[in-house]
Order: C-alpha cells, then structure tokens, then sequence
C-alpha cells in the first residue's frame, strides 16, 4: 500500500521585487506601485530554518526576482549550511546571463535553476516581460548553466500571446536539454486575481489552448525528459493525460511546494490553519487515497478549501472519470466566460492522483515507495 508524501521541497520568496513587469505577474500591481515586500536577510534566514525543521530538505529561491538581492549567495549558502540538498533559483535569467555571477551562485551551493522563457521569439518574451533584451539573455543564462554542470528546467506561460508558437518554442529548446519544460497554463486565480478581467493575454477558450498543446505535444514529447502542462482539465488534453498536472498532483512532486508552508510563509499561518479547518467542513472535494499520513491529510484539506475557493466544476465534470482528481476551471474563468465545453473521459471514477503519472517516479517520490 502507497503512503502518498508531501513533497520535501518549499519555496521562499525572498522578496517580491523585481527587475522584469510582466504582464502575468502575481504582484504586477504591487510592483507598479512600489508597494512589494521584501523580507530581510535574517527574516530570509529564519524562514529557512523553519522549514527544515517541517522537514523540508530541497529549497527554491523565489521572487518577486532572488537574483537582484547583493544576499543571495549568503542565503544560498546559509540553506547549504543546515542540509539542504537541493537549492534552486527561479528566476527570469538577466542577472544569470553573466557568467561570473553563475559561477557565484554555485560556488555558493545552488544546485539548479528554473527559467522563465515565454516564446521562441525575442519580440513576443520581450513584450510580455516588457525589458528589451530580456530573451537574448535568458538564452545566455541556459548557456551558463550548461558550461557550469548546473541543472535547469523551464517555465513558460501560455498565453493568448504566444500558445499558437509552441512548436517553434519546443524546436529552440531541444539543443538545451533542460531537465523539465512546465507549461503554465495562465488564468488569474488567487494572488493574480488583479490581473485585468480585459487583459489580452488572458486565454477564452481552454479546447484552443488544449488543442495547440497537444499537437505540439504529439511532435515533442519524445525529445524531452519531462514536460508537465499545468491547470489544464483532463478532458483537454487526453492524448497526453500523462503530462497534466492540477492542484492535486502538485503537492506531492518532488519539483513543487509544500501548499501549507507556501501558505503560511506568503499569507500567515493564521490562513494556513484557517484554511485546513475550513477544508475539514467544507463537502468534500478531494481524491481518495489508499492510505495517506497525517501531513498529507493536512495538505488534502487545505487544498480542499483552496480549490472550493478559487476553482468550479459543473455538473459534466462530475460525470467525468478523472473529476476526483482534476481541479476544474478557474472561478475568474467561469465568471467572464462561463464554462467551457467539457468532453467527460469515460470509464470508472479515477481517486488516485497520481494515476497517469506513473511513468514519472524521477518526480514523484511516492511512486517509488510503493
């Protein structure tokens, strides 16, 4: 029997400022009214040692931007200091574009690095980014980590903007060989609610969307390692339902974060305790496992209540195989468009969520407890 495990790893956000305004961004409002929190080096230090004693042992720097705080490399260092195995920054690669300062990070203790590159096409990153030269040096930034022996994986954003070059995106990609490629599917839900409800960026039909990544999918799959498609439904992409991943997949991969230390370090841990009392009461909307511990239940509640709160499912998604384990829309979604046209996968109620992942235990540490 299966003991289904949180993932050991935990995001800091170290700050939220930052050096690019993306369209997309969680805290673009913040950001243009230089209103951002930045945490200082011993409040960074002290997040750190919290989490590893929750027993966290793999960590990403986050943002806002890490790379333009002068502390990184001693924050790094301090993570390496105290065990951290695995110490990864996420980042959108314009300070990463220097070598020297690569060199630095991993003489430091970074391990890897996530990047964030939203099109094949210098015009198209550079407009949503909205930093002239910002895709040039992100391709420098793969470069140097490349030369340096240093791991790296890929974000990008789907967006009404670029969704229909993804070919040509996978096509640049494919000398690189990055370990992992997350496609993003991009709808504002909880912090990036601000988002304008008008904004062009934002996708109107999830079958589009679907569409263009399975095709590209069907062409690239095979040149890649790992591609994960984020917050898409399954019944948009179910030739590929290997390579969706939803809320309930999320906290149990070993490349994502624990969702109650996400919480309580970003919102408050009056939030995060709130939030697992209030999934406790709330009707269920959770898959079921063959046999989880009391962490993993804790998560299962949370997320309950967070799904409740920023994700729908009609009455189609309840006659769909994979709806115990599949997250929806989002509730932004639904009330600027109403829902989409589901197609319900057929065949008996799927209650594991790591059903279709079961060719991916390099990140899936449960999958290999078994």
């Amino acid at each position: 029997m299966t003991i289904y495990k949180v993932t050991e790893r935990f995001v800091l956000h170290v700050g939220y400022s930052c050096n690019e305004r993306c369209d997309f961004c969680y805290y673009l409002q913040e950001l243009k009214n230089h209103t951002t929190k930045d945490w200082s080096t011993e409040e960074n230090k002290k997040r750190i040692t919290l989490a590893y004693k929750w027993g966290k042992r793999e960590i990403d720097f986050s943002g806002g931007e890490p790379t333009i705080r002068k502390d990184l490399p001693q924050l790094i260092t301090f993570a390496k200091d105290i065990g951290f195995s695995t110490i990864n920054v996420i980042t959108n690669g314009i300070i990463c574009s220097k070598l020297d300062y690569c060199r630095t990070l991993q003489e430091a203790g970074l391990t890897e690095g996530l990047f964030s590159i939203h099109s094949h096409s210098p015009k198209i990153h550079d407009s949503l980014t909205h930093v002239r030269g910002s895709h040039d040096k992100v391709m420098r930034s793969l470069d140097n980590f490349h030369k340096l022996g240093l791991k790296y994986r890929v974000n990008t954003v789907i967006t009404s903007y670029n969704y229909s070059y993804l070919n040509s995106f996978f096509e640049q990609l494919t000398p690189y060989h990055p370990a992992t490629i997350n496609l993003i599917v991009f709808n504002p839900s909880e912090t990036a609610t601000q988002v304008s409800s008008e904004s062009s960026i934002r996708i109107s039909d999830y079958r589009v969307i679907g569409d263009a990544i399975s095709n590209a999918l069907d062409i690239w799959k095979k040149h890649f390692k790992i591609i994960n498609v984020r917050f898409l439904p399954f019944c948009f992409l179910p030739n590929h339902l290997d390579c969706i991943r939803t809320q309930w997949q999320k906290f149990h991969e070993d490349q994502e974060w624990d969702p109650i230390l996400n919480v309580g370090l970003q919102k408050g841990w009056f939030a995060a305790i709130a939030s697992i009392l209030a999934g406790s009461f709330l009707p269920t909307f959770t898959p079921s496992y063959s046999c989880i511990n009391i962490q993993t239940r804790l998560c299962k509640l949370l997320s309950n209540f967070r799904m409740r709160l920023y994700y729908r499912q009609n009455s189609v998604c309840k006659k769909c195989a994979a709806g115990p384990i599949c997250t929806g829309v989002q509730r932004d979604y639904v009330a600027k468009y109403g829902y989409p046209e589901f197609v319900p996968l057929q065949g008996e109620k799927i209650q594991d969520p790591l059903h279709f992942c079961k060719r991916y235990p390099e990140i899936f540490k449960s999958l290999r407890d078994e």
